[in-house]
């Protein structure tokens, strides 16, 4: 088994990875949840209030994988690509709300 020493940029990029690609995944996952959910009838504050409930445990779980992944291009193509789909998903949902 070869042993890889951590270098402080490859740790800077992981701390930064989940804390910051977790947080904008998250808040993707979370207005596009609300927004679907409100999308198909229920109250907004009992969709927040569940979507936020469900988002904590997202943001955990990403969190521990970015450090555990072994590709960091990965973490970061799945973090920043999947908050922009989710951004993008609010965001169209929203508007057929509001049409």
């Amino acid at each position: 088994m070869k042993h890889h020493a951590l270098r402080w940029p490859a740790i800077t990029a992981r701390v930064a990875a989940g804390v910051f690609g977790s947080y904008a995944f998250t808040w993707g996952f979370a207005a596009a949840g609300v927004a679907a959910l409100v999308g198909l009838g229920v109250e907004y504050h009992d969709a927040e209030t569940g979507v936020l409930m469900l988002a904590f445990l997202v943001f955990l779980g990403l969190f521990l994988w970015s450090f555990t992944a072994t590709s960091l291009l990965r973490v970061w193509t799945v973090l920043v690509g999947g908050a922009a789909l989710l951004f993008t998903a609010a965001w169209a949902i929203q508007r057929a709300i509001l049409a």
